[in-house]
């Protein structure tokens, strides 16, 4: 079974695509056969982007992102706001729903037979999906240890260390995080971002993405081991 990494984001716009789309494409230097999976995508092209740097066919597009909803708003409220806003839900939904998801995850990676799966999640990790389930949800569905993406800069220690408190607090156990920074421009507080995170939190800082930067080269072959992530054997061509 393929080593499944769930990116929670610390909030909207916080660079978990980019953060997905570099481990992608920095997994096939390490020999590694890594895919994305995008549960629901709501708004944007997250799901283009991702196939692009697992180098996949368009095609495949529906298989690594099988709910997709025109609206740019949290998965759940593109599909039934309602559902949030203290109307009738029916359970066996959601349960439906999570389901679908867990089977069609089951299937790309019959299909592709990956070593790592990058599920990136929608936005932060209290956010409305599909079924009038909410994210949380979906990390037991589909069996994925989170992965916590926070935005380098101003703000992001209170973010990112509340995102890790609610994913402990929910049983999860959190190998690292991510910081990537989302524009050009820079603040003092960068330089001490990572390392205050990873003392208060006692987790490592898996790396810190650039702007722009396409994941190459990024990563070493150990924080794939950190992820949990090791080619098949018999698996000994770059990818």
């Amino acid at each position: 079974m393929s080593t499944r990494i769930y990116l929670v984001g610390s909030d909207t716009g916080c660079g978990k695509t980019s953060v997905a789309a570099a481990i992608l494409r920095c997994a096939r230097g390490h020999g590694l056969k890594a895919i994305p999976f995008k549960p629901a995508a709501s708004g944007g092209d997250d799901p283009e982007v991702l196939a692009a740097a697992a180098a996949l066919l368009p095609g495949m597009i529906p298989w690594i992102c099988p709910q997709r909803f025109a609206a740019p708003l949290a998965p759940g409220i593109a599909e039934a706001p309602e559902r949030f806003l203290g109307g009738p839900v029916d359970e066996r939904l959601g349960d439906q729903t999570l389901a679908a998801a867990a089977a069609a995850l089951d299937e790309l990676e019959a299909e592709l037979r990956p070593d790592l799966t990058v599920i990136e999640g929608a936005g932060g990790w209290w956010v409305p999906m599909p079924g009038g389930t909410w994210q949380p949800d979906w990390l037991g569905a589909l069996g994925a240890t989170p992965v916590i993406v926070g935005r380098l800069g101003l703000g992001t220690i209170n973010h990112t260390l509340l995102t890790i408190d609610a994913a402990r607090g929910a049983g999860h156990r959190p190998p690292g995080f991510f910081l990537s920074r989302t524009t050009t421009t820079h603040d003092p507080s960068e330089l001490h971002n990572p390392s205050v995170i990873a003392t208060a939190a006692d987790i490592p800082c898996l790396g810190v993405l650039s702007y722009g930067h396409n994941g190459r080269g990024w990563l070493s072959e150990e924080i794939f081991a950190r992820l949990g992530a090791r080619p098949r054997p018999g698996r000994m061509t770059r990818l």
